[in-house]
């Protein structure tokens, strides 16, 4: 199955840090976030992986050049001058995705741990059977209609139409976890050319032509990442899930370092921390540690640190007497 995955935005509320990194390449357990992503479609064999750019792209080719993508081939579509959008984006690679069927598209950035390991699997077959132009993968979330616009449904699951307000002729608000599933059909209304989206422009324009779309629920623990606060929150939730007693979602976090890691990734408690590093990384036993420290491949901490909530990138030499707390150190 041939795979879109959205890597073009700019990070605008991780800056500076995605001044340095586009978002998919910011460090998440010691894993660049597109690896994350990329654990998510792991179930799912990938003819050909298509990745739009637009922020920094030489550092998205680089990282998904190295990454262990398990695609067939893969494409990049760059964008010069403006940035095109959900839709504009997809839009922009049809030459690659047109004639291929069915295909999956994801942004490059998402970390979702479901509780049932074949979920997207399960997700296709849904799409295939219903001949929709749409699904999109979602789940229930508190903050929907407040934090978040919403995927209004009817009760069979036909989606209404997006936003924080209710819909017309709707019963149930979902959250998007950023995963959908969609008909080639789709290039038949979005526009051939600029900035468009894919939800308002490409789904509901089918809608309004008798086209379906539907919602696919599932059950899965999904992280906000979008700003220095949420990614520093989802990590230390997900180093808890790793020290913790076996789970879905601490297999589902296992798997994805079993197939991005280039060494072994250890996480454990610290004389009362939460520490993950890679063997390849080099730790002064000098150094203290609260909250979580996450060290990235051959990052070396020195002597008489005190880390407090820090995620390391690779390669980061920490000076010694380094005192920081609730940072990332690229």
């Amino acid at each position: 199955m041939n795979v879109m995955l959205l890597a073009a935005g700019e990070g605008t509320r991780l800056r500076p840090y995605t001044n340095l990194l586009p978002k998919p390449a910011m460090p998440f357990l010691t894993l660049p976030l597109a690896a994350h992503s990329l654990g998510f479609l792991q179930e799912v064999s990938i003819s050909q992986l298509v990745v739009n750019t637009y922020h920094l792209p030489e550092k998205i080719h680089s990282l998904f050049n190295r990454i262990n993508h398990g695609a067939n081939k893969l494409v990049f579509c760059d964008e010069v001058g403006e940035i095109l959008g959900s839709g504009g984006g997809l839009s922009n690679a049809r030459t690659h995705l047109k004639g291929g069927g069915d295909f999956i598209m994801m942004n490059a950035d998402e970390v979702v741990l479901p509780k049932d390991s074949q979920v997207l699997s399960k997700a296709i077959a849904q799409h295939k059977a219903s001949g929709a132009l749409s699904t999109l993968m979602v789940m229930n979330h508190p903050e929907v209609g407040t934090k978040f616009g919403g995927v209004w449904t009817d009760a069979s699951g036909n989606i209404k139409g997006f936003g924080k307000t209710k819909i017309e002729n709707s019963e149930t608000a979902w959250h998007f976890i950023g995963v959908q599933i969609l008909s080639e059909r789709i290039f038949d209304y979005l526009p051939e050319k600029g900035v468009s989206n894919i939800l308002y422009d490409g789904v509901m324009a089918g809608v309004a032509k008798g086209e379906k779309a539907q919602v696919f629920p599932f059950e899965c623990t999904w992280f906000e990442t979008g700003n220095p606060t949420d990614l520093l929150e989802a990590s230390k939730h997900c180093l808890e899930i790793l020290v913790a007693s076996d789970s879905p979602e601490k297999q589902a976090l296992e798997k994805t370092f079993s197939q991005f890691s280039t060494s072994r990734i250890i996480t454990q408690n610290f004389n009362h921390a939460l520490l993950q590093f890679s063997t390849e990384a080099v730790i002064d036993n000098e150094s203290n540690f609260s909250g979580f420290v996450c060290a990235g491949s051959r990052t070396v901490i020195g002597k008489d640190c005190s880390l407090e909530n820090v995620i390391i990138g690779d390669d980061v030499v920490v000076a010694d007497g380094t005192r920081v707390s609730n940072t990332i150190l690229l």
